[in-house]
Parts: structure tokens; sequence; C-alpha cells
């Protein structure tokens, strides 16, 4: 070298060298007069883009002027339009920038001593410029803005090694008592073996353990961690690792590291890091909401979706038999068209054909001004049929008002029905309407009418003949106008024939009878009655609708429900609760997921049931004849056949029951006098 150039090149005039990319802008002070360009760790200013050489530019101070010189860089430097030759200086004109993949970098002079502290703010010690806290600011922006989990992993590696310029970035989670890597980058973006990868689990530990981040600028001379083996092996020079909380848990760590000095991590490092790293944290948090918000969303419009193809199911049989309907003959086709159904009972769920046979006998009863009276089961759903027979009959604009008769006392029973004068008894402070009253116009239901008092069933018998009723403590008598519904769970025949119940209340009780199934008479509606529970408990208790495991629905399915259908929504409502997504059989009783383990005493006896065995018995027959003579389209012989039994014996049955295959369903034959 000339030695008249020794003087300028041993003392250079500080400069700025200003970075800038996509509108953002990261500046460095050099005093020096050569300064290096590249994607290596090993350059003045490494850029992180695989569109950089690793040895990409260098620039210098010579005799007042910046000379450029591409170091034979694969995607070249240019002046403008025109592109550097490899190893040539070119001068950089005043004012303009060198352009090298997608930056563009700017040199700008400044006077060998600059007071204040504005420059203070855009120089380092060493060389290189702090992260622009603008370009700090957007990072956290776009990891709060992912929502993918995966991409939000290695976002938060990539605005890690970029916020602290580190060579190795690793995310480190725990996986009950295992550390697990799910993302391990180095400065360029390129991933890291992670089978092979070395870090020090030992410096993760601690902060796992503690909860506090760990800092090194040399780990070579730091008594904390030079014995470590990794330190020794990866020849690590500065080791930086924080805490990762999710929700106050601490999740994991973001541990980075570097191996040269002139890179090594400052305290400012770590303060960044640590904001970084309770923002990822609530990023992390953010993520998995909305993931599990997709997932569960999913799970409602499949649900949906499955309610959607069940009623276009439904839709279709239904046009089917419309078509079936005007292919017969005129004859034929009125008589189906009887027995199609005029009114909706979309509130009663049910598509076996036990049901199907109650809605049609329910479309001939809605209409008619006569007492019904339904008989079935604790459970079966016979006040959800009585407001059906309100709500499609001519009186739906009326009250529909309910009362248990077993629930009240004889005298306060007597007292609600009828009402009373004020005085009229020790208490009666005022007037007061009585149910037949209250129900003008519309419809009153009395359930488990059976346990009323024979001295109250002769008052109720007079008001039904009279049609007017008399409050008690009054001289008056108030006509009535309501259609009585009557409801028992008790064998009303029996109890004729043993004196406990009047025989001429019964005759006009049971006007028009409605037999309602049992639930394990009808098992093919358990799914949809299940579909029906699920959805409505979940509207009530504002929760997901969830998912029921096959393996579940089928223990449902085989229970045989003593308690009927209360019993089994009673059963939905308790695996809602102790489900998490899904009713899985374990979140079903005892009693149903064992059924060969509960005692025998458990299941309800015939009058507990408020029947009989031979009335159990009898309606079985009944139910399975009349099921067979349908099948076999009325032919008697065909019927014995699918029954098991010769013609002859399945004649003697429908004479016993009085002609089974002309006898609706719910009908009773009325006590031999």
């Amino acid at each position: 070298m000339d030695p008249s150039q020794e003087p300028e090149a041993r003392t250079c005039p500080p400069f700025l060298v200003h970075v800038l990319r996509d509108g953002e802008r990261t500046t460095h002070r050099f005093s020096k007069p050569e300064v290096t360009v590249g994607r290596s760790r090993s350059r003045d200013i490494p850029l992180a883009d695989r569109s950089i050489s690793r040895l990409h530019l260098s620039l210098r101070f010579e005799r007042g002027r910046f000379l450029l010189r591409d170091e034979g860089s694969q995607n070249g430097s240019y002046l403008g339009a025109t592109r550097l030759e490899p190893e040539e200086a070119i001068e950089l004109p005043q004012g303009q920038g060198v352009r090298i993949g997608p930056f563009e970098i700017r040199v700008e002079a400044l006077p060998e001593r600059v007071d204040g502290p504005s420059l203070a703010t855009e120089e380092t010690q060493q060389g290189e410029g702090p992260l622009d806290m603008g370009t700090f600011a957007r990072l956290l922006e776009a990891l709060n803005a992912e929502l993918d989990p995966e991409r939000l992993l290695d976002l938060i590696v990539d605005a890690a090694i970029r916020t602290t310029e580190a060579e190795r970035g690793f995310l480190v989670l725990r996986r009950g008592d295992e550390l697990e890597i799910p993302v391990a980058r180095d400065f360029v973006g390129e991933p890291i073996d992670r089978g092979i990868a070395k870090i020090s689990r030992t410096i993760i530990a601690e902060v796992l353990e503690t909860g506090e981040g760990r800092l090194t600028v040399n780990a070579q001379s730091d008594e904390r961690f030079k014995a470590l083996k990794s330190v020794e092996d990866l020849r690590l020079r500065s080791v930086l690792c924080v805490p990762l909380r999710v929700r106050g848990t601490i999740e994991g760590a973001l541990y980075l590291d570097n191996r040269l000095q002139q890179h090594a991590f400052s305290e400012e490092d770590r303060e960044l890091l640590t904001v970084l790293a309770d923002i990822s944290g609530v990023a992390i948090r953010n993520a998995r909401l909305v993931e599990d918000l997709r997932a569960k969303n999913e799970d409602l419009r499949r649900t949906k979706d499955r309610i959607a193809e069940l009623n276009a199911q439904l839709e279709g049989r239904v046009k089917r038999q419309v078509r079936e309907l005007h292919e017969v003959r005129e004859e034929l086709a009125r008589s189906r068209k009887a027995l199609g159904l005029r009114h909706e009972y979309r509130k009663i769920v049910g598509e076996s054909e036990v049901m199907k046979e109650v809605f049609r006998l329910l479309d001939r009863y809605v209409d008619s001004p006569d007492p019904v009276l339904i008989l079935g089961e604790s459970g079966t759903g016979k006040e959800l049929v009585a407001r059906a027979l309100h709500e499609q009959g001519s009186r739906s604009e009326g009250p529909f008002v309910s009362e248990n008769c077993a629930a009240l006392p004889e005298s306060l029973l007597q007292s609600e029905l009828f009402g009373y004068e004020r005085g009229a008894f020790t208490g009666a402070d005022r007037n007061h309407k009585g149910l037949f009253e209250q129900a003008k116009g519309g419809t009153l239901f009395l359930d488990e009418i059976g346990d009323m008092t024979p001295d109250l069933q002769s008052k109720l018998l007079r008001v039904i003949q009279e049609k007017e009723v008399r409050p008690l403590g009054s001289n008056r008598t108030i006509p009535i106008d309501v259609r009585l519904v009557t409801a028992t769970h008790r064998d009303l025949q029996s109890m004729v024939r043993e004196g406990s119940f009047r025989e001429d209340l019964f005759y006009r009780l049971h006007v028009l009878p409605l037999r309602l199934p049992p639930l394990r008479s009808r098992r093919d509606d358990i799914p949809l009655l299940v579909a029906h529970f699920l959805s409505r408990i979940a509207v009530e208790t504002e929760v997901p609708i969830p998912k029921i495991d096959p393996k579940a629905l089928d223990l449902l399915c085989a229970w045989h429900w003593p308690g009927n259908i209360r019993e089994l929504e009673n059963e939905i409502r308790r695996a809602i609760l102790l489900a998490e997504g899904a009713i899985l059989p374990d979140h079903l009783s005892d009693r149903i997921r064992n059924p060969s383990l509960a005692a025998d005493d458990d299941a309800p006896l015939p009058a507990e049931s408020g029947t009989t065995l031979p009335g159990m018995v009898a309606l079985l027959e009944e139910t399975e004849i009349r099921r067979a003579l349908h099948r076999a389209g009325g032919n008697k012989s065909k019927a014995a056949e699918l029954l098991g039994i010769s013609r002859f014996a399945l004649q003697r049955k429908l004479e016993k029951y009085g002609g089974v295959n002309r006898s609706e369903p719910g009908e009773e034959e009325s006590p031999q006098s």
C-alpha cells in the first residue's frame, strides 16, 4: 500500500449505513474504513435473506469517497439499472443507494465529532444497529395477527432471532417430563435438524424451574455454564434463554445462542426477548382459543348437517308416500288420505311405527270437543301430548291449564279445581277462580286422575255432567267451557273392577282413549330423542352441542328405560355436564354401562308402572299382532306366519282382544257389565 494512504486508512471519519426494505429502515454506525455485507453472520452487516450471498458486497472509504465492490455474488449488486462487475471497485455516487436483493443500502457521511443524544438511538458499540422500535412493534403486531398455531410458532422463533440478531433460535415446549423442540431455525430461516441439534438442556431446565431468564455474554468463561458439555461442544460464546408463559403457566422457553463474540447478547436483548415471550404467550393462547372455537363450530356444523340430512330423509319419505297415494285406486287413496296427518306434532319426537299410530290417532282427536284420556307409564310424555291436543285444536287461542291430582291433598285440590269465595274457610281472604274457570275457552289437563279420591271423583263427575261449577262457599254456579284432557299411569279398568274408581266417571273420561307406548317399545326413536335433547339442553345451558360416541348411543338404545323419556332426558343432562366435547360410554350411569350388574329389584314391577303383568302381556300381544297384520296387509295367514303361531291361534287372540286388526291404537275394551 502507498504510504501516503496509511494515515487516511488508520483514521476514518464516522459514517452511517442505512439498510432499507419494504419501508423499514435499520441504521448502523461505523468508524472503520471497510464494511462488509452478506448473509454470513461474520459480516459487519448480516442480511438474513436467501437472495443474499454469504459474501456479497464490501463498502470501503478511501480518499473521501465510498467505493463498492461486489464479491462475486450470485444475484448481483446494482447501481440503478447497472449491475456491478465482480471484484471491480465502483464509486458510490453521493445520495444514491446500491440495491442487493430486496434491500437498498445508503451511506451517510458524518462529521468526526457528533454532539447530542439524537444519534445514540441508532448506533451500537460494535458497528451494528439495534432493532428499530417501529419494526419491533410490527413484529409483535404480526404475532398477534397470526392465528394458525403451527405458523405462529415459526413466527415466534423468527421474531426472536431478528430481535436479538441471534445465530440460532429454538422453541422448547414441556410435554410432561420430556422436552419437545417444535421449531429450530438459523438466522437465515433455514430449519435445523431437531434430531441432532445440540442445545444446553441444563440452561433450559433452570429457566423452566425458576421462571427467570438466563443470559451469558461469554459462555466459555462464565462459571455457570463453561462446564456444560453442550457449551464446550458448540463453542458457544453467548446464550440467551427466557421462559414462555401461557395463561400464567410456564409451558416452555425461547432459547437463542451465538458463536461469534461480536454478536454477544446484551441485557437489552434479554429485556426485548422477555417482552416478546410474554406477547408470544398471549398469541399462543389466542390461537388455541380460535382453533378450539373453529373445532367446536365444525362440530356444530356437522350436527346441523346431520339434522338437515334427517329432515331431508323424512321429507323424502313423505314425498314417496304422496306419490303412492296418487297411484292407487280412488277408494284406497281416500282411505290412506284419511290416515294421513292434517296437523304437525314437531314437539313430539318419534318416527317408530307405534308413534306413527299415536300421531294418526291424535289427528282424529284434535278437533273433537270430547274428553281425551291419555294412558301410559310415568315419563312417557303425557303432558306433551295434552299440549299438542290443545295447540293443534280449535281452542289453541285459549289458555292451557294443567294440574297434577297426585301432588295436592284432597281439600286443596278441590279448592284449586272449583275455586272458592272469600271466607269459605280459614285463610280464604279473597275470591279465587278455580281451574275450570281459569281454563275458559281453552283446555284443562288433569294429570294422574287415577289418584283422585272417591269423594272428589263424584264432584268432578257432577261438573262434567252439568257443565257448571260451584265455588266453595258460594251459592252461585258458573258455566264451564273447557275441553277436558286427563291422564294416568294406573290401570283404571282394574280400579273400576276393584271399586276404587267410579265406573260412571271412567266412561265420561274414556271417550277418546290414547295409550302412549313405553320407551322400551320404541327403541328406534332413541337416537332421535338423544339428538333432540342434546340440541335443546345445549341451548339451555349455552354450551356447544356435544357429539355422542357410537358405543355410548348403543348402550342408550339397549337400556330398558323404566323411567321412559324423562329418565332418558335426565341421563343426557348428566352426560353433558360430565362430557368435554363428546359423550363417551364412561359419561353414562353405571346401570346403563353395566346392565347385567343392576339389581333386579331396581327394575319397576308392573304395579309400580301403573299396570299388571297380564296387562303388560296383553299390550305386547296386541302391539305385535297389530304390527304383523299391518305388514301382512291384513292377510291373517301371513300375519300368523310372521308371529310364529297358527292361523287358528291368531284368530283366537283376535277374538280375545276384540279384533285388534280393526281397533285403533290405544283403544281399550270397556269393562263388561
